[in-house]
């Protein structure tokens, strides 16, 4: 079982989302910096916001206590390969880590300059693609969020939805 939820929040989404897990479950979340171990290797869950496949701050936590799920956090739709990827990308090769993910909300503005920089690319690449995909198909709601907020700048996840995770909490006292 975990005694404390870690996150590592760039714009607000995995803070949200550890608060909202810390509700449903009873289990403390705190920030991986402000993070005081009750007991050396204490078993945490970690939620972390996605860059290019890895799930930033998982090494910060790694070293401060022992990670026994990982909530990754991202802007696009959920897609089977996630898990995948971010089992290579982050050294999470055991199917004993359970990886999670959820749709966080997307706000250009509040990212640091270089992440900036580079998303304002991404972004009409991402748009491009889901709207080549609109005139072919109808795009489900995560895609349609993806979709505005990439457009946009800005905007929220289609659910704030943390049901896959306290499932697995609920199976693994």
């Amino acid at each position: 079982m975990i005694s404390a939820i870690l996150y590592s929040s760039c714009t607000g989404s995995c803070e949200k989302y550890a608060k909202l897990m810390s509700e449903a479950t009873g289990v403390p979340a705190y920030s991986v910096k402000d993070y005081k171990f009750k007991f050396p290797r204490e078993k945490v869950a970690y939620v972390g916001w996605l860059f290019a496949g890895r799930v930033m701050g998982l090494g910060s936590a790694r070293r401060k206590a022992k990670v026994k799920a990982v909530c990754q956090v991202g802007m696009g739709p959920e897609l089977p390969s996630l898990e995948a990827t971010a089992r290579k990308k982050n050294a999470l090769p055991f199917k004993s880590v359970p990886i999670f993910y959820m749709q966080g909300a997307f706000h250009l503005d509040r990212l640091p300059l270089p992440l900036k920089l580079i998303m304002k690319l991404k972004t009409k690449d991402i748009a491009a693609g889901l709207a080549n995909k609109a005139e072919v198909c109808r795009l489900n709601e995560q895609e349609q969020a993806t979709l505005t907020m990439a457009q946009t700048g800005s905007g929220e996840p289609a659910a704030w939805d943390i049901s896959k995770f306290v499932d697995w909490f609920k199976t693994s006292k």
